[in-house]
């Protein structure tokens, strides 16, 4: 038996047997058509952060599992002037490997521009490679100089012949407003890109715990009975980091706490939560319902909205402006305006410096302020009921504690960037961000945006649980506390 579940502190524990990939999805894979074509992999910004820790090891982890074609070649292209060995000798050093990483790297070549818009050095890259039928590629660069490259890539495209598919994959942030999210969109469709190419990432959507929201809903008729306003009172999603900038402060610094953790991933989670569930899971459908959600929501009001910054953030070296009103926590509380879910709060929670990391959807139960299901992301991924039952012995005195299954530690679960990669390579775009839910999100917080610009955030202490307000307004918005599992048990 490949998977087994086990007994732990009150908890499912649910493991499966290290040593293989999954083999279901190696067998699928390798029956579909395009797993037997050669295929081009091409890294915009190869040499930079998130190429580094994300992409090579997603496109290693892949090749490791057998769902890379045998014919695959990984060309990394960036302005630093490298040769294809110390590409091979940067990711030796960097990327998490086993024995076999120089049959991976053998696979991956490198080529230097004098800009992201270098058609010369591009091209050259497609001269190379004498077998090319599909082509995934992936911009790992800056938001400002995604069009550059997307209409180098696209010229060059016109003059090299692809016969299978070309997708591109672009990071975020998508836009800084609504207005820079148009112009982004008007751009790309200026240069004649599809929006079947375009696979809009966020890794979130590739989660463990995310991936399941669907599955659980969809294959529970018993969740289906309860997913609703009449059983339902709050729905509260958290995010929290034990730490601050750390050094990235001026990048954090441009965006804020609201732009980096709430207009996307738990805006994401949110809509999934709140989705009706269309007949079938396929990705146009989902992507349908989703928008749909987040067209029902009324604008985000700075009333509603409490905003953070833990001391010493303006400390970082990288933060210019020492007087900065940028927020590094918020809580906000928005509605879903569609019959389901008809005056139920969704409060979105998040901020850096704070008491633990943590990732969680919670679903507070009417009558109570302690019952809840809890939708766990992260450290480890576990979905529990928190629940009253007696205590143990002659008492007959209630204890709260919770019912669960938790994902033990020899679970494989594959990296989000992993999953995500997989999904483009296989043409579903169920877990990417369309067009239309990009301006949609854009459109919610854009105005909370604005007006909360010069507004002074509250001060807290590294370590806290954020700002001395927060458990009054949560209580206004009707979250409750849920018990949570010993994190030993996680």
């Amino acid at each position: 038996m490949p998977y087994h579940s086990s007994l732990q502190n009150g908890a499912f524990m649910f493991n499966r047997t290290i040593g293989s990939p999954d083999d279901d999805i190696q067998q699928i894979v390798q029956s579909e058509k395009w797993f037997t074509q050669p295929l081009l992999v091409l890294v915009f910004g190869a040499s930079g952060d998130l190429a580094k820790k994300k992409t090579y090891p997603a496109l290693y982890d892949l090749w490791q599992r057998g769902l890379l074609p045998r014919q695959t070649l990984i060309w990394g292209f960036a302005r630093t002037k490298w040769t294809t060995q110390q590409l091979r000798v940067h990711l030796c050093r960097h990327v998490e490997h086993s024995d076999r990483i120089h049959r991976f790297l053998d696979l991956c070549y490198y080529r230097h521009g004098k800009d992201y818009g270098d058609m010369s050095a591009i091209s050259s890259i497609f001269q190379s490679c004498t077998k090319l039928h599909n082509l995934l590629v992936y911009l790992a660069i800056p938001p400002q100089v995604f069009t550059d490259a997307t209409l180098a890539l696209k010229q060059v495209l016109s003059q090299s012949r692809v016969p299978g598919f070309v997708r591109v994959v672009l990071e975020k942030p998508f836009g800084h407003d609504s207005t820079s999210c148009q112009n982004l969109l008007d751009s790309l469709k200026e240069q004649q890109w599809k929006e079947s190419e375009l696979y809009r990432i966020d890794h979130y959507l590739g989660k463990e715990m995310v991936q399941n929201i669907l599955m659980l809903r969809y294959n529970n008729s018993w969740l289906q009975h309860i997913w609703n306003k009449d059983v339902i009172q709050s729905v509260h999603i958290l995010f929290k980091e034990p730490f601050g900038t750390d050094g990235r402060g001026g990048y954090f610094d441009s965006i804020g706490i609201v732009r980096d953790i709430c207009q996307n991933h738990l805006l994401q989670i949110l809509t999934l939560i709140a989705m009706e569930l269309p007949k079938q899971l396929t990705s146009a459908a989902v992507r349908d319902a989703k928008v749909k959600v987040l067209k029902s929501m009324p604008v985000l009001r700075p009333r509603d909205c409490l905003l953070g910054q833990y001391e010493g953030y303006s400390d970082d070296p990288t933060i210019a402006d020492k007087n900065t009103k940028t927020p590094t926590y918020v809580c906000l509380r928005s509605f879903v305006n569609i019959p389901t879910w008809e005056g139920v709060p969704f409060v979105l929670e998040a901020g850096k410096a704070l008491d633990e990391r943590l990732c969680e959807a919670r679903l507070f139960f009417r009558g109570s302020g302690t019952n809840a299901l809890v939708l766990r992301l992260q450290p480890q991924p576990a979905i529990f009921l928190s629940t009253n039952m007696k205590r143990p012995g002659f008492s007959m005195s209630p204890i709260h504690t919770h019912m669960g299954i938790e994902y033990g530690e020899h679970c494989i679960v594959p990296e989000a960037y992993t999953r995500l990669l997989l999904d483009v390579l296989r043409g579903e775009q169920a877990s990417f961000v369309r067009d239309d839910e990009l301006v949609a999100a854009w459109e919610l917080f854009t105005p909370l945006l604005k007006s909360i610009e010069m507004r002074s955030p509250i001060k807290y202490q590294p370590g806290m649980d954020g700002p001395l307000e927060r458990e009054n307004l949560l209580k206004s918005m009707e979250v409750g506390k849920p018990w949570s599992p010993p994190r030993a048990s996680l």
